[in-house]
């Protein structure tokens, strides 16, 4: 059984990996960019979770 930590890193792995497949997908070319914000939106995931901010 995956433990939730692990599973949640895989999901942060997952989503920072997904943004630049789909505009690969999508346009045929990957920028920098995309995968800075595939990146900052996996880190997003990783620090706050699926619970939020708690700003």
């Amino acid at each position: 059984m995956i433990r939730r930590p692990t599973l949640h890193r895989l999901i942060a792995v997952a989503i920072a990996v997904a943004v630049p497949a789909a505009v690969f997908t999508a346009s045929g070319d990957v920028a920098i960019e995309f995968m800075v914000l595939g990146a900052v939106l996996g880190f997003a995931y990783w620090y706050w979770g699926p619970t939020g901010t708690l700003f």
